[in-house]
């Protein structure tokens, strides 16, 4: 970053805030205010395709965009009112957690694949959170649930207690709740049209249920 591009990052990092804290509908306030086309890696998005089997509804931008619209109305229609805080966290997770399927994506055998994209793109939006001038704690806790948005996918059926609670101290450390990593996976499965699947957030949540509570630190 130089310093003549450092003012207009933070610029749209201030920008992005606003649409992450609400109100409104995230994707429509991304386009007219020109934040796709002025961050590179939104940008990207738009340029890397899915395969359709899995994702009709489009490439990995219309995706990212209807669920960060999910996501943000989980957030204004939950019964208890949510802190702009948590509004926040849940619509910039679900906005970014396919940012690294562009550097990750392939064709193989006919097929489109995106292996490591969840690991990578917790690695991309940890850097392009630090360049936008977003605040280290609010990074922390969507660099954590983009990293594991993907754990149910390695299990078949009811994850044990132990994978649960892995999961659930692993999000713990870095300020985010094995609720709100629910709230996001089931966003990237509703935002699939054709291609939804069931809630896969369900299972881990009813395990967590069986769990011994949380300490407080």
């Amino acid at each position: 970053m130089t310093a003549a591009t450092a003012p207009a990052d933070r610029a749209r990092g201030d920008q992005l805030r606003a649409i992450l804290r609400g109100p409104g509908v995230p994707s429509k306030q991304l386009r007219d205010g020109g934040l796709i086309d002025g961050i590179p890696e939104l940008a990207a998005l738009g340029r890397t395709p899915q395969d359709p089997t899995w994702h009709p509804e489009g490439d990995v931008l219309v995706h990212s965009l209807w669920a960060a619209d999910l996501a943000a109305q989980h957030a204004d229609e939950t019964a208890a009112p949510t802190p702009a805080d948590s509004r926040e966290l849940l619509v910039l997770a679900a906005l970014w957690h396919d940012i690294g399927k562009p550097e990750t994506t392939q064709r193989r055998n006919g097929r489109i694949t995106s292996y490591g994209h969840a690991e990578r793109g917790a690695e991309i939006a940890a850097s392009l959170g630090r360049r936008l001038g977003l605040p280290d704690p609010l990074v922390r806790a969507a660099s954590a649930i983009i990293a594991t948005h993907m754990a149910h996918v390695s299990v078949a059926g009811r994850p044990s207690p132990k994978a649960v609670k892995r999961l659930r101290d692993r999000l713990r450390a870095a300020g985010a709740s094995l609720e709100e990593w629910a709230v996001v996976v089931r966003c990237d499965g509703d935002a699939r049209g054709a291609a939804a699947r069931p809630d896969a957030s369900i299972p881990w949540l009813r395990v967590a249920a069986t769990l011994p509570p949380l300490r407080e630190s």
